[in-house]
């Protein structure tokens, strides 16, 4: 065989073999991605486990007293106690699990709708045609069509006693003789109820995270949808709490600690997709990275203040959130330009 003949063969046997690798690596990238996925999920679905047992638990203390949440008190408060403040620890617990895989969740068009019904949608009577289309039951037969999120206007508010029709009473319940954020105990039937159906909700999500098939355009649908929604947060970080509002949600912890989760979960997103760009553009792909890391660290800076006991005003608030919004919408157009050079075809509208 003559050396032209040889390179020849070479080219053709090398270039499938190459085509391959590329294909395979591919797959491995976005696999890491769904086990991303499947561990904070499973994770979440454990702390979602104990918040149901702790409800149950609650709710017999309270049939036991016929719902009378006074003698209850009186009689266990201590027990009562307890389980309040573990049900509202494993919240906190597995919502920062979700927000750790938020921004794949709700980016991913097949995963999206778990988004609305978990953690981000509205309640019917805010907005039918973008709330989740279901029906929270209460074990008394009452039943609410088109609730809300369960984290956020459900859970969160009966847990922290921001919603009075879901407050059994308004109790002491640290002790320190104010009525205070937090002192009420959840009404049974409620707790319960949304307890159960968090379960429901939470398999369902790591049932069709199993199921999932990850690809490169779904990965890429997911930053591009999500990285610009970093002033929304923003903004509900102003009228929380935290800051200037009385939004009876988001007072569990700041927005500020669910921001950086799903800001994180779209950088573990980018850190796996990314070698895929830089095969095509290593200086696309260094700004993208830069760009991730810009975020991040303006989103720790801002917590860090926030942490070391300083109350930023509305106004601030608005311009960090202007700030953030900058940042996110540069990056969101750098990583489009990364999937336009791959030349993926996202299913955005």
């Amino acid at each position: 065989m003559n050396r032209k003949l040889a390179l020849l063969v070479l080219i053709i046997l090398i270039v499938p073999m190459a085509g391959a690798f590329a294909q395979d690596e591919t797959t491995t990238s976005v696999d890491a991605i769904k086990e991303y996925l499947v561990e904070h999920g499973g994770a979440m679905l454990e702390h979602v486990n104990t918040i149901q047992a702790d409800a149950q638990a609650y709710y017999d203390l309270l049939a036991a007293a016929d719902f009378d949440y006074a003698a209850a008190w009186d009689a266990q408060a201590d027990a009562i106690t307890e389980l309040v403040t573990d049900a509202r620890a494993e919240f906190i617990l597995a919502h920062n699990d979700y927000e750790l895989i938020e921004g794949i969740v709700a980016g991913v068009p097949s995963l999206a709708d778990f988004d609305v019904w978990i953690d981000a949608g509205p309640t019917g009577e805010e907005d039918p045609e973008e709330a989740h289309d279901w029906t929270l039951t209460l074990d008394d037969g009452r039943e609410f069509v088109q609730p809300g999120n369960i984290f956020h206007w459900l859970l969160e508010p009966t847990l922290w006693g921001t919603i009075d029709e879901r407050t059994g009473l308004r109790v002491d319940f640290d002790g320190n003789g104010q009525d205070e954020l937090g002192d009420a105990l959840p009404d049974a039937h409620y707790f319960l109820g949304i307890a159960d159906a968090f379960v429901t909700a939470t398999t369902e999500l790591n049932d069709a995270i199993g199921a999932w098939t990850p690809s490169l355009e779904d990965s890429f649908t997911a930053l591009v949808t999500m990285i610009p929604t970093m002033g929304d947060y923003f903004q509900e970080w102003k009228n929380s709490t935290f800051v200037a509002g009385d939004d009876p949600r988001f007072v569990a912890q700041s927005r500020l600690v669910d921001v950086k989760g799903i800001a994180t979960s779209l950088d573990v997103i980018y850190g796996n997709v990314g070698p895929q760009v830089a095969s095509q553009d290593t200086t696309l792909d260094e700004q993208i990275s830069a760009g991730f890391a810009d975020l991040l660290t303006f989103l720790d800076d801002t917590r860090a203040t926030e942490l070391e006991g300083d109350r930023f005003s509305a106004e601030e608030a608005d311009l960090l959130g202007e700030q953030a919004q900058v940042k996110a919408d540069s990056l969101a157009a750098l990583v489009g330009q990364g999937a336009a050079l791959l030349e993926l075809d996202l299913p955005l509208e």
